[in-house]
This record gives C-alpha cells, sequence and structure tokens, in this order.
C-alpha cells in the first residue's frame, strides 16, 4: 500500500504543551522534523489515546484509583466490536495503555487533595504562537496558611519509551508558566504551584512535577517561540507532500 503524502497545512504557529516539551528537549535535527510536523500535519488517520485517557483521568478523579473501573474498560476494548480493522487496532492500543497504568500504578502528588477532570482550556498566545494546552487532570490543594493552590497533570505515554526527565521538567515549567500567565491576565484567581503540575509518564510509573527554576524556563520556552514565529513561513514541507 502506498504511503499517503496527503498533510492539512496550518498557517499559524503553534503546538501543543507536550509537544513543545518535547521540542525543548530536543536536538536541533529534532526539532527540525517537530516543527515540520506541526506545520505540515498528516491527513491519515494515527492511533489515538483518547478513551485511555479519559477512563484514568474519570477513576483517578473519582478517588477509585482505578482497579476495577479501569478492568472492565480493558475488558470491553479487547472484547467489543468497534468497526473497522483501524478501530479494532485503536481499542488494542487503549488497552494496552490502561493497563500499564494499573501495572505501574503512578502517583499523584500526595499533597494534592481534590482531583478532577480537566476539560479542554483556552489556548495561551506566546507573541503569535499559539500554545494548546489540554492537561488531563486539574489539582487543587490549601496550604497551611489557607491560601488555595493549583496545578495540573498531564498523562504521556509511549509503549517501550519513557520520557526523559529533561522533556518532564520542560513539561512542568510549561504547566506552570501558561497557569501563571493567565493568573495575572485575570482567567484564572488561584495560585499555581510548581509541586502540583506534573507530568505521568504511565509507561515509567514516575510523576515528572515543574521545576525549582520553571519561571527560567517558561521564559526561555517564550523566547524559542518568538524564533518560531520568526521562521515559520520559511519551514519547507516534506518530499512529495500534497496539501
Amino acid at each position: 500500500m502506498a504511503e499517503d503524502k496527503t498533510h492539512s497545512l496550518r498557517e499559524k504557529p503553534g503546538m501543543s504543551a507536550s509537544k513543545l516539551a518535547d521540542y525543548m528537549a530536543a536536538s536541533e535535527q529534532a526539532r527540525r522534523s517537530i516543527l515540520r510536523s506541526c506545520k505540515y500535519r498528516p491527513i491519515a488517520r494515527v492511533v489515538q489515546h483518547h478513551v485511555a485517557r479519559e477512563s484514568i483521568a474519570d477513576s483517578l478523579s473519582s478517588g477509585d484509583f482505578g482497579a476495577g473501573m479501569l478492568e472492565a474498560r480493558v475488558e470491553i476494548l479487547r472484547n467489543g466490536l468497534h468497526g473497522s480493522d483501524f478501530d479494532n487496532e485503536v481499542a488494542e492500543h487503549n488497552a494496552d495503555y490502561i493497563e500499564r497504568f494499573l501495572a505501574m500504578n503512578p502517583q499523584l502528588p500526595p499533597r494534592a487533595t481534590e482531583v478532577t477532570k480537566a476539560g479542554k482550556m483556552p489556548p495561551l498566545d506566546l507573541d503569535g504562537f499559539t500554545l494548546a494546552f489540554n492537561p488531563d487532570l486539574i489539582l487543587k490543594r490549601i496550604n497551611q496558611r489557607n491560601v488555595p493552590k493549583v496545578g495540573v497533570a498531564f498523562f504521556r505515554y509511549g509503549k517501550n519509551k519513557p520520557i526523559s526527565d529533561e522533556v518532564g521538567c520542560w513539561q512542568g515549567a510549561i504547566s506552570f508558566g501558561y497557569l501563571d500567565t493567565k493568573l495575572k491576565q485575570g482567567v484564572i484567581e488561584t495560585d499555581p504551584e510548581k509541586e502540583l503540575c506534573v507530568t505521568l509518564d504511565v509507561w515509567s510509573g514516575k510523576c515528572h512535577p515543574a521545576p525549582g527554576n520553571a519561571i527560567y524556563r517558561f521564559n526561555e520556552v517564550r523566547a524559542a517561540c518568538a524564533g518560531i514565529v520568526e521562521r515559520w513561513a520559511q519551514i519547507a514541507p516534506p518530499e512529495g507532500a500534497v496539501y
């Protein structure tokens, strides 16, 4: 079967928080590939993990932490009728995702006393660069001074591919920087906390919090995004691409 080289063109620069974290931790060669894939997005369907992510978010936000509800979801994904061969493949991948979560049991920050599903959050404009920000969970707590704090959790999963500590640090810094910027814009009213801005690596079971230098890192992200905006128009399409 011939490779489908049809792509859609994204005219304005932007990417997701996870992709931007990958970009910040990448070599220059990898950065070029990431930018090309963000500007010229393949039309062909790719396997997504929406069902797994939503199922795990439901479980964690209910306080059940998984076993019964998630095992039942795996059974449905493995044995249900899903339509096409591609739909069945997606179901298998989502079942693998949930089973890995159950096996590794990654833990949220112990200070997070309120856990809810995040839902879609408004994008952030960084000097012409659009940061899409769609975490899986909202984390909250009240500190000893009776001051509310907020953070978010992203799930990351790559089969046999744990994310590096550096990617985790960048994603935490992006999360903290996003919330801090929205606080200053008056969009949210609660101070973000670095310890509550985390990335859960489902494959390794590791929880990556925002680093102590999150503010510095987010300023580096801003500078990198400004550079992306400046050269977006010059990013060449993949060889043979049709869009």
